[in-house]
């Protein structure tokens, strides 16, 4: 009888064993399949902005941030713009405090859209490849600013920088600061970022006696790429505007800032018919400046599109810049019968930012508003429109990143107009 259960005892585990020998291999095998049946999904993101412009008052349609201010702005006699109302007497008390305001409000756009970044980023399954930060950096080039940039973006950011100059950081000041060292500031730092950075820009530094000269756009061509290496787009980064050059010095230093045109077009030989995106970057891109732009682009699309055409391709070129705060949208304009995006990226003063996202398909880029969590409840981030970027066109199209709240008063407005409209209209058949 012992013998028995001896035997029945050793004989049952036997079998057990057995059996969870065959799930565990069932299941290690269900996991192959999944991995094999599933593969990951490759993607090359950036994210773009402009106008850090440490300190810029925010723009009158970021809510959130001219709340902050209200009880400051009240005490120094300002209205929602930072101008004094009409009739004050404006001293130098005044004026300080207006300096005050205008600090809160650039250091809470700055912290709100840092917040919303290091969000996104965070939440995203592909860390981003860059942050394009499109000039204004900083709102006068003094170093303070230029601390604070750093302090605040430069010097603790999770993802690489993509960098370029603006207005405010050299042409605004110069001749407007003592010996322009505001500009010298801004564009020795941005030569130092350039060079630590081994990006191969246009700008050559040489020694005449005793002064030193930099020659150059300042310029560069980044070739960035998703985490696999296997989704890649050039960023070309021409700094202020397309036709901006400026001579000016600062002591024993001298600066000779050329137009980008001509490096463009000779990055644009260079890359001839490539198949990755071309994305264009500059700080300012209005009048003169976009229809430059767009004639560049015409001359090269017209010169590869045969190429493109033979081979079956779509030509991947746009341009993407700030400077206009409240500006945040996407014109797509055809061009050589191919849809060509011109967009403006967000400003840190409107508290907006975009999303670049490319696959081995189709590219986007998404808008986002960046909010304060404390005053709307926990939320950081309002995802707006996704809008394709290339492919055949047939017609011109511009679309708008706008917010909840701003498409409801727009509509609002527009219904508004509607109804006075047909009053308008029966009042007229009446008579």
């Amino acid at each position: 009888m012992l013998l028995f259960f001896i035997l029945s005892f050793f004989f049952s585990n036997f079998i057990r064993c057995q059996d969870n020998t065959t799930v565990t291999d069932e299941l290690q095998e269900g996991l192959n399949i999944s991995a094999i049946s599933s593969p990951q999904k490759d993607v090359l993101t950036l994210l773009l902005m402009g106008d850090t412009q440490f300190h810029f008052p925010c723009e009158e349609d970021n809510v959130q941030c001219k709340m902050v201010s209200k009880r400051p702005r009240s005490r120094f006699f300002l209205n929602s713009r930072l101008e004094f109302i009409y009739g004050t007497e404006v001293n130098e008390t005044l004026r300080q405090g207006r300096d005050s305001c205008t600090k809160i409000e650039s250091r809470f756009a700055n912290r709100v859209q840092r917040q919303a970044l290091d969000a996104l980023i965070s939440s995203l399954d592909y860390k981003p490849a860059a942050l394009v930060i499109n000039g204004d950096l900083t709102d006068f080039g003094h170093l303070h600013q230029l601390h604070e940039f750093r302090q605040v973006w430069y010097n603790n950011f999770p993802i690489p920088f993509i960098l370029g100059l603006g207005n405010h950081d050299y042409q605004n000041n110069i001749d407007d600061c003592a010996l322009n060292f505001c500009a010298h500031t801004m564009l020795s730092w941005y030569a130092d970022y350039v060079k630590n950075m081994s990006l191969i820009a246009d700008i050559q530094r040489k020694t005449v006696k005793f002064d030193v000269e930099f020659t150059g756009s300042l310029a560069y061509t980044e070739r960035v790429c998703s985490g696999s290496g296997k989704l890649c787009a050039y960023i070309i980064q021409l700094n202020n505007a397309i036709d901006y050059n400026v001579q000016f010095s600062s002591l024993f230093v001298k600066w000779n800032i050329s137009s980008p045109m001509k490096y463009l077009h000779n990055e644009l030989n260079l890359l001839g018919s490539t198949s990755l995106p071309i994305l264009l970057n500059m700080h300012q891109c209005e009048s003169m400046h976009i229809h430059k732009i767009r004639m560049m682009i015409k001359r090269w699309m017209s010169n590869v599109k045969t190429i493109f055409e033979s081979n079956q391709r779509v030509p991947k070129i746009g341009a993407f810049y700030a400077h206009m705060h409240q500006r945040h949208e996407v014109s797509l304009e055809c061009i050589e019968g191919y849809k060509v995006p011109f967009v403006y990226i967000g400003s840190v003063p409107n508290n907006r930012f975009s999303k670049f996202d490319m696959n081995s398909t189709t590219a986007s880029i998404t808008g986002y508003k960046a909010r304060d969590s404390l005053m709307h409840n926990g939320e950081i981030l309002e995802e707006l429109e996704t809008v394709e970027l290339w492919g055949p066109c047939t017609r011109n199209e511009i679309i708008r990143f706008e917010d909840h709240s701003t498409r409801k008063r727009r509509n609002f407005i527009r219904r508004t107009r509607n109804q006075m409209d047909k009053t308008a209209n029966s009042e007229s058949e009446f008579f």
